[in-house]
This record gives structure tokens, C-alpha cells and sequence, in this order.
């Protein structure tokens, strides 16, 4: 996989480097940040894809809301449905996000597989994730947003995509874990990267138990860390408390370094705040 690129990630790569070239692109961009102030005049390149690269490079070094306000402004352009400048937002925004989205790609493709077919799924859900995005409602950690949007579409996709059939490959079937069906396969694969986003790290390392009642509690966790219902500290405490094999409320206060009474009542309010939202995702699943 690593060594394939798919020719539809080439495609949109080759068309980046055309759209890069056409100034009258950049100019526009590059006027949008310049009006919301996201970069001033001698910060803001001419050039595309050094502007890009700019945004982008902001945003690796964690500057405090920099990368909701870029991102913030082309998904309002989006949202806007302006014509050829809501296009050309949305494709600036694919591109931000298309590393994440071969990431993905890598984690879904499974043994007897085209490529090509899985990269259709992925990108296709990436362009709707970035079309759809409700940033007038959500707009704070949106990068973290796009990325569980995508997520969720890519999963009922390709579970939708690999529906068992009579015409599926032995070989391939024969490659996945005893008595586990092509679909259910994906899921885990895709909400372990979501809960790693989200600083779920127990989860994370541990794709296997993430099917079932396990994978519903991880996958509404990181619901509630994206629509800021927990922290990641009370999310992570619940999450590290109900699965099979984990530490006595005496260790697992001691490594938090509070009491295990204290502890247990950070847990309970924790459960309380989620109980009290889980109609609100059930309601978005």
C-alpha cells in the first residue's frame, strides 16, 4: 500500500499542482485570510501551495485557534454555496486533509481488495465531510471535527460497500479473524484512529475490543469529546474503567494521583454528563 498510491490520490494531487499555478486561485485564497485576519499582508505568500503549506505549518505548531480560523474561514466560503468560490474552498480543504485521508485509506484496506475501489469510498466521503460540515454550529477544534466526520462516513460506507454476498472472495474472507464478517472488520480499524485523534489512547492501542458493546461505548466517547459534552480526562477515565482487565480504583487513583474516592466521583459525574447526552448521539449516528 505504502509503495501504491491510487490514481485517484494522484489525480487529485496533479490537479492540486495545476490549481497552484493558476494565480487567479491563489489571489483569492489568499484574500480571503488576508480579510479575516488570519495573516497579515507580509506574512501571506502569492503562491498557493506556500500558502498552504503556511496554514498548515501554523497549525502543526498548535497556535491557539489558528487553525479553527483558517479552516473556519474556507468552510464558511463552503457553506456559503457561492459557486466557483465555495469550490474552490472545498477543494483547498480536501487538499489540507487528504495525508489524513491516505492514513485512513491504509487502515481500511484489507487482503483481496482493490485499492482503487476503497480510495473511491474515502475520498468521495471526504469531499461530502467537507461539504457538510456545519461550521456555524461547530466552530471550535475543527480539523478534530472533519476528521470524526469523515470517519463516520467512511465506516457506513465501506460497511455498506462490503456487505457480504455470495460473490465474495474466499481468499479474502478466508484472510480475516475467524467467524468476523468483511464489514464489521473495518469499523475497529477506524474508530481506534478516531479515538487516538482524541487523546483516547487506551482505546487506541487495542483494536481488537472495539467491536461491540466495547466499540459503541469508545465510539460515544468520542462523540462526547468532539462535541465537548467530557474532557479527555473524564473521558479517558471512563474508558480506561470499563473494559475487561482494568486496574483497581486504588491503582488507577494513585496513577491519576487523587484518592479512589475522588476518583470514583469524577467517574460518576463523568457517566452522569454522558448519560444525560446520549440521546443527542443516538439522535446523529
Amino acid at each position: 500500500m505504502d509503495a501504491v498510491q491510487p490514481t485517484l490520490v494522484t489525480r487529485l494531487n496533479t490537479e492540486w499542482e495545476w490549481l497552484c499555478a493558476n494565480r487567479g486561485s491563489a489571489d483569492r485564497v489568499r484574500s480571503w485570510m488576508l480579510d479575516a485576519g488570519v495573516l497579515d499582508v507580509h506574512q501571506a505568500p502569492a503562491d498557493l501551495g506556500e500558502l498552504c503549506t503556511l496554514l498548515r505549518k501554523g497549525a502543526k505548531r498548535d497556535e491557539p485557534g489558528f487553525i479553527d480560523a483558517w479552516m473556519g474561514v474556507l468552510l464558511h466560503r463552503v457553506s456559503a454555496g457561492d459557486g466557483r468560490d465555495a469550490d474552490l474552498a472545498a477543494r483547498v480543504l480536501v487538499q489540507a486533509m487528504l495525508p489524513h485521508a491516505c492514513g485512513m485509506l491504509r487502515g481500511c484496506v484489507r487482503s483481496g481488495e482493490d485499492i482503487e475501489d476503497v480510495a473511491q469510498v474515502v475520498i468521495a466521503s471526504l469531499w461530502e465531510a467537507v461539504r457538510t460540515f456545519p461550521i456555524a454550529r461547530r466552530p471550535r477544534k475543527v480539523a478534530a471535527g472533519l476528521r470524526l466526520e469523515l470517519w463516520h462516513r467512511v465506516s457506513r460506507e465501506l460497511k455498506r460497500e462490503l456487505a457480504p454476498s455470495e460473490h465474495l472472495d474466499e481468499t479474502w474472507a478466508a484472510a480475516l479473524p475467524g467467524g468476523v464478517e468483511p464489514e464489521d472488520a473495518v469499523e475497529p480499524v477506524l474508530l481506534a484512529r478516531a479515538a487516538e485523534e482524541f487523546g483516547l489512547q487506551e482505546a487506541a492501542s487495542a483494536v481488537e475490543e472495539l467491536e461491540g458493546a466495547r466499540g459503541e461505548m469508545v465510539a460515544l466517547l468520542v462523540w462526547a469529546l468532539e462535541c465537548e459534552v467530557l474532557t479527555t480526562e473524564a473521558a479517558s477515565g471512563i474508558c480506561d474503567h470499563y473494559r475487561e482487565g482494568a486496574p483497581q480504583d486504588a491503582a488507577a487513583a494513585s496513577a491519576w494521583g487523587v484518592s479512589p474516592v475522588a476518583l470514583r466521583r469524577r467517574r460518576s459525574r463523568a457517566v452522569a454528563r454522558l448519560r444525560q447526552a446520549a440521546p443527542q448521539w443516538v439522535e446523529a449516528a
